[in-house]
């Protein structure tokens, strides 16, 4: 049985027969830049792709060639408009014409571009991963970070050949302040398509040394509105929000501002903001710890004054006592001559009468002489008692009088637990005026306490 056979070059004209009967004007399609490669001679050989919608799978791929005619006006003409030039990862409107040769094979024609499709499309994808991110409860989860009180060890994020990156050592390094840093920098390519692994492996590389710095830094120069949507990122976004340090964006551009500035902790406009920032934000420390040194010199002046005050009051009050003591120590000895001399007078005048007795007594019977004698030796016991109990009334008045001296001493008042409460160095009395929010200062035997009046209230 005879098959009908075709030669491969029937086969291919065929082809190209029908694709120049189906496509035989320039059509406009969307594709990616997967490739792109600008020949010596000056032609434009670009690989593209289409991706599946929900992954980064190819589901279409075409070559395309941009002949170096075109390649001038179309190339310029994209730059002027977008500021940036025709690169891989892109998406892109082209006007292409639909060409097969028989030998090699099928390809697209190039004939121009739309640059504002690009442009929309940043857009959509940047609206799209703003979304996300806050749909999955961390876009601000970095900027909840706290700050360290000083910044000292800067992780930054850049190209080593960036001049803001030069800009920034600049700035962080001449500071008029002199602060002293510590700037580690993780290389990463700032633009292009590898700008997402190579930051996101810094990213990495920073969280397992997380603990020997204080902050990260991404930065780069300036640079076009298509050189920024690099960091229109998912991936990107999201190491910044899960990172444990806080992230301080200074990518470069005045007027936009990427995905991963909107979920950093800080986002500045340049790299010189950015160091002015961490200079700026040491400075409030330094002026803050000024202000405490300067709050506590004051206070201390101020507590040493009210205790010499205390001390001076306490002293006169001592040299009162002392006055009192000295006074009824003075008076006491007074009351011992008096009772002395009373004493000696009264037996004295007993000695007279037991003379005048002892004299009687030769005279008069033996029982009057002992009745005498035991009147005698009553009145001896008598006086006796009476002396011994006067002086020791004398000496109780005197020990209560020391005893009462001593309880009036402040320090055996607090030494007893109580304390004296002070308002602005006055002893609280009934008719202190309180109000809350007073400052007190209340004195112990051991110590003194601030506090401050929360609530009062009257005792009913």
């Amino acid at each position: 049985m005879s098959v009908p056979t075709l030669t491969l070059l029937e086969l291919n004209k065929s082809i190209k027969k029908a694709i120049d009967v189906s496509f035989d004007a320039p059509i406009w399609i969307i594709a990616e830049i997967n490739n792109i490669n600008i020949h010596r001679s000056g032609h434009c050989y670009i690989e593209f792709i289409q991706k599946a919608k929900d992954s980064d799978k190819i589901v279409a791929q075409a070559r395309g060639t941009i002949w170096s005619s075109q390649f001038r006006f179309i190339s310029s003409y994209f730059q002027s408009v977008t500021n940036t030039n025709l690169d891989k990862g892109i998406n892109v409107l082209v006007q292409v014409s639909v060409d097969f040769h028989e030998i090699y094979g099928f390809s697209l024609n190039v004939r121009d571009i739309d640059p504002s499709y690009t442009l929309g499309d940043l857009e959509r994808r940047k609206k799209e991963i703003i979304e996300k991110l806050i749909s999955e409860g961390v876009f601000d989860m970095n900027k909840e970070l706290l700050l360290p009180p000083v910044i000292q060890n800067i992780a930054i994020i850049s190209s080593p050949g960036a001049a803001g990156y030069e800009d920034f050592l600049n700035q962080i390094y001449s500071n008029k302040y002199k602060y002293s840093f510590n700037v580690t920098l993780f290389e990463a390519d700032m633009q292009g398509s590898n700008t997402e692994a190579s930051v996101i492996k810094a990213l990495n590389v920073i969280f397992s040394q997380s603990q020997n710095f204080d902050i990260v830094a991404i930065i780069r120069g300036g640079g076009s509105k298509t050189d920024l949507s690099y960091f229109d990122n998912y991936n990107i976004a999201y190491h910044i929000t899960q990172f444990p340090l806080p992230v301080i964006s200074g990518i470069g551009h005045d007027r936009d501002e990427s995905v991963a500035d909107m979920v950093s902790h800080t986002k500045l406009k340049t790299p010189t903001a950015v160091a002015n920032y961490i200079i700026d934000y040491n400075l409030i420390f330094e002026n803050d710890v000024l202000q405490c040194y300067e709050e506590l010199i004051n206070h201390t002046k101020d507590i040493i004054k009210t205790q010499e005050m205390y001390l001076a009051g306490m002293s006169l009050g001592i040299l009162k006592i002392k006055e009192k003591l000295s006074a009824s120590t003075e008076n006491c000895n007074k009351l011992y001559y008096q009772l002395k001399n009373a004493c000696n007078n009264l037996l004295k005048d007993n000695l007279l009468k037991i003379d005048l007795a002892t004299k009687r007594l030769s005279t008069i019977p033996l029982a009057v002489i002992n009745s005498e004698n035991k009147e005698l030796e009553r009145k001896i016991y008598g006086l006796n008692k009476l002396q011994s109990q006067y002086f020791s009334n004398q000496k109780q008045k005197l020990e209560g009088l020391e005893q009462r001296i001593r309880l009036t001493d402040p320090k055996n008042i607090l030494k007893r637990g109580f304390s004296i409460t002070q308002i602005a160095d006055k002893t609280i009395n009934a008719d202190t005026e309180i109000k809350s929010g007073d400052h007190l200062t209340t004195i112990l035997i051991d110590k003194t306490i601030y506090s401050k009046i929360v609530k009062h209230e009257k005792n009913k």
